[in-house]
């Protein structure tokens, strides 16, 4: 069937629209040839009724145009009672009755008429037009009896092709086929059945149907081709299956690399803390035998004191002189060993640079030798004995620079370090040696300050270089990376984050 346009008939087969209206012109005849014998032969009962049929027809199979038949019809009905009984008011008044009862009549089932018209094609819209597929078969016959379009390109058939089919025919698998007519007789409503349908290729389809009962043993069957959606989902259970067992063995190995580290973790737990103990007993021993050596060193520098004083002997006093020299040496040695054994042994930490030069020269003698500071609040990271290089640095003007009357502690940026200067206004330092004096094979003439100087500051990857002018006084410049310093102290004095090289 068709969606019924406004205006029109019902949409009747050819030949079923031929015995309607071969049905309704027999009826208007019989009416009306009733009609003309009763009135001829003086019957005025009877025959009024049987214009009820040919009315009743004409509305059911032509709803829009049912009232105007209708009027027809009866116009015709008063016309012969009027003409046939000589206007007899008795047969008139009763003809007039029957007149308005046969409009009456057309009006309402032609109105009721319109309104089953309206309902069918609503719902044969919806049948049209639905996005899923629909069927209808008898469940007497098991034949199929209607189907949208939907359904038929689903299928890949032609409507008419499935029409009067076996239902059996689209099944691919007899005992679902079996099971469905049995669930179908048993409940007049099923709901999701999955089910394979057969496509006119051969082809293979999952349908998802819902079916339900109607009047006369109607069954009304929605379907929808979930084929793609169900491989999308073995895809996807593939896929899941494979992810999950790829994270597993994922994990088992994370987890035997974890055990691993944790292994290895602790064994260099164990590791530091042998190297620690044993640091701890060598710092112990070293101090320990440079307390001892540094006590036998005084008892021979004052047994050198006694010896001098009794030997009047030019050349042997001179020998014990040289001894004494040389005793102090080993004694400047030693007390050097001191420092350098703390270098790099304790955790670097922030330090506010202007409270380390104060620390560092208040046990100097500074006579009248300015020290000018401007660093503002900047504070380094640094091993604790930055105090020490400073120390050396004024330590190092107070002693070589002759003439020093200023020592001068600034700062500039260059790049993303920044530069700490140290300057004096002495006699600077020659070219030929301002890298030796950095060396440790240099102490003979500069002491080991500056050796020291450089280590320290190379424990946290600070640089020192000297670039002064010789006569103009000694410049020093202690580079620090981006991210050793800071112009305050930092909230959270955390290591800084640049490389140790």
């Amino acid at each position: 069937m068709i969606a019924i346009p406004s205006g029109a008939p019902r949409i009747l087969p050819g030949t079923a629209r031929g015995l309607w209206s071969t049905a309704i012109v027999a009826s208007v005849a019989v009416a009306i040839a009733s009609t003309i014998f009763s009135l001829t032969h003086g019957i005025n009962e009877v025959f009024p009724f049987l214009y009820f049929l040919p009315i009743i027809l004409f509305v059911y199979i032509y709803p829009d145009h049912g009232v105007i038949f209708t009027l027809l019809v009866s116009t015709i009905y008063l016309v012969l009672v009027y003409s046939l009984t000589s206007f007899n008011p008795a047969i008139v008044a009763v003809s007039t009755a029957w007149f308005v009862i046969f409009v009456t009549i057309g009006v309402v089932t032609s109105s009721f008429a319109k309104g089953l018209v309206l309902e069918e094609r609503k719902y044969r819209d919806i049948f049209e037009n639905s996005q899923a597929g629909i069927f209808t078969f008898g469940l007497d016959t098991l034949k199929i009896q209607e189907l949208n379009a939907k359904c038929a390109r689903m299928l890949r058939y032609d409507r008419n092709e499935l029409v009067g089919k076996d239902l059996k025919e689209l099944f691919t698998d007899s005992a679902q086929y079996h099971s469905f007519t049995r669930e179908i007789r048993s409940r007049p409503q099923t709901g999701d059945i999955e089910l394979h349908f057969s496509t006119r290729d051969g082809d293979i389809r999952q349908f998802v149907l819902s079916a339900s009962a109607s009047p006369n043993n109607i069954i009304i069957c929605s379907v929808m081709d979930i084929t793609e959606r169900k491989l999308a989902e073995r895809v996807i259970h593939k896929a899941r299956v494979e992810l999950e067992e790829r994270i597993i063995e994922r994990t088992r190995e994370l987890t035997r690399a974890n055990e691993s580290l944790l292994a290895e973790i602790e064994e260099r737990k164990q590791f530091e803390e042998a190297i620690q103990l044993a640091n701890k007993k060598l710092n112990t021993l070293s101090s320990i035998t440079r307390h001892d050596i540094l006590n036998q060193i005084t008892a021979i520098v004052m047994y050198l004191s006694l010896a001098e004083e009794q030997i009047s002997n030019p050349e042997a006093i001179g020998h014990i002189k040289k001894i004494g020299q040389i005793t102090q040496l080993i004694q400047k040695q030693i007390r050097f060993t001191r420092n350098y054994q703390f270098i790099g042994s304790r955790s670097p930490h922030w330090q506010v640079l202007s409270v380390t030069i104060d620390d560092a020269i208040k046990d100097l003698d500074l006579g009248d030798v300015r020290v000018e500071k401007e660093v503002g609040d900047l504070a380094i990271y640094a091993d604790l004995l930055l105090e020490k290089v400073f120390y050396n640095l004024v330590e190092n003007s107070l002693r070589h620079g002759v003439n020093v009357t200023r020592c001068r502690i600034s700062y500039r940026m260059d790049g993303d370090d920044l530069v700490v200067l140290y300057e004096d206004d002495g006699v600077g330092i020659p070219a030929g040696v301002k890298e030796k004096i950095f060396r440790r094979e240099y102490y003979r003439n500069t002491g080991y300050g500056m050796f020291l100087t450089k280590e320290i500051l190379d424990s946290t990857g600070i640089s020192i270089v000297e670039t002064g002018e010789p006569g103009r006084g000694a410049r020093f410049e202690i580079r620090v990376p981006a991210g050793a310093f800071s112009f305050g102290l930092p909230e959270k004095e955390e290591s800084p984050r640049h490389s140790m090289d």
